[in-house]
C-alpha cells in the first residue's frame, strides 16, 4: 500500500514499507506544471528503496527492498503523523528476516515545494551479541526526468552527472519539444552518521540493489542522453549490538533552464 501526497508544485507517492513510489498509476515524484504533468519516479520499473550488505564471520548478507523487489526485509509497520495544506509525514518500520537489523523511516514532504526528505534509522538489536562487519547502505533510484504522466516526453532518456553528494538526472531546453519544458531531477546525501562514498550511476537493467557491489557503471559524465539508475551508499567496518546509524537523504526536482 502506499498514501499519494499532492501539493501545489508536486506529487509524490510513500510505500508502507519505506520507498518514496506508489503504485501504478500512482506516482513516487512527479512535477505539476501548467502543461501537464511530468513524472520522474512511478514509470516502468518501480525501483526506488535501499539495500543493506553485512557480515558475519565471513559470510556476506545482502538484504534489499525497492518498490517491486525484495529480499530478507519484512515490513512491520507504517503511520502518518502529519498530513495537512502545508505537511506530510510518515514513518514507516521494517526488520531483516535474521532478526538483526531494524529499519525505522521518516518521511518529510513539505506541499508547497517538491522536496521529499528521508531519513533512515538503522538499529543492531535484535540478537544479543552478534557484531556485523563490512556494513553496507546504500539508496538506489531509477531516475526518470520527463518520461510519464500527461506532459511527458522523453521516452526514458536523460543527461545524467554527479557531485561529491549527489546524482542529478536532466533534459536540456534544447531537448525538449516545442511547448513542453525540461527538468533536473536531484538524489542528494545530507549529513549523517556514516561518510558517503562516492555516488554511483549505472546503466539500467543490472539491478545494483541486488548485490553489494555496483555493476555496469556508465561514463564519461556528464552523459549523452541514456536511461539509467543512481546509488547514493554508506559504509563502517563494524555495526554492533546496540548502534544505530543515521542516514539522510532527499529527492528533489526543478524545472530546468529559461523555457
Amino acid at each position: 500500500m502506499s498514501d499519494v501526497v499532492n501539493g501545489i508544485r508536486a506529487r509524490w507517492g510513500v510505500s508502507d514499507c519505506g520507498q518514496l513510489i506508489g503504485r501504478n498509476p500512482d506516482v513516487g515524484l512527479a512535477s505539476l506544471e501548467p502543461e501537464g504533468v511530468y513524472e520522474h519516479l512511478g514509470v516502468g520499473d518501480f525501483w526506488e528503496g535501499y539495500t543493506l550488505a553485512y557480515k558475519i564471520g565471513g559470510a556476506d548478507n545482502v538484504k534489499y527492498h525497492v518498490y517491486g523487489q525484495d529480499s530478507g526485509i519484512n515490513c512491520l509497520s507504517s503511520k502518518i503523523c502529519r498530513d495537512n495544506k502545508r505537511e506530510f509525514v510518515k514513518k514507516t518500520v521494517s526488520r531483516t528476516d535474521d532478526d538483526l537489523i531494524t529499519i525505522r523511516q521518516t518521511f518529510i514532504i513539505s506541499k508547497n515545494a517538491t522536496r521529499a526528505i528521508i531519513r533512515m534509522e538503522i538499529s543492531n538489536c535484535g540478537r544479543k551479541d552478534v557484531d556485523l562487519e563490512d556494513f553496507l547502505v546504500k539508496r538506489y533510484a531509477d531516475l526518470d526526468v520527463d518520461t510519464g504522466g500527461s506532459a511527458g516526453w522523453a521516452n526514458y532518456q536523460a543527461h545524467w552527472d554527479k557531485t561529491r553528494y549527489s546524482i542529478f538526472s536532466y533534459n536540456l531546453d534544447s531537448d525538449a519539444p516545442e511547448e513542453k519544458r525540461a527538468h533536473v531531477v536531484n538524489m542528494v546525501a545530507m549529513p549523517s552518521d556514516l561518510p558517503l562514498d562516492e555516488p554511483w550511476i549505472g546503466s539500467h537493467g543490472p539491478g545494483a540493489f541486488q548485490n553489494r557491489n555496483n555493476p555496469a557503471p556508465i561514463g564519461p559524465l556528464p552523459t549523452g542522453r541514456v536511461d539509467a539508475d543512481g546509488v547514493l551508499q554508506w559504509q563502517a567496518s563494524r555495526f554492533l549490538p546496540g548502534e544505530m546509524f543515521r542516514i539522510n537523504l532527499y529527492y528533489d526536482t526543478f524545472r530546468s533552464w529559461a523555457r
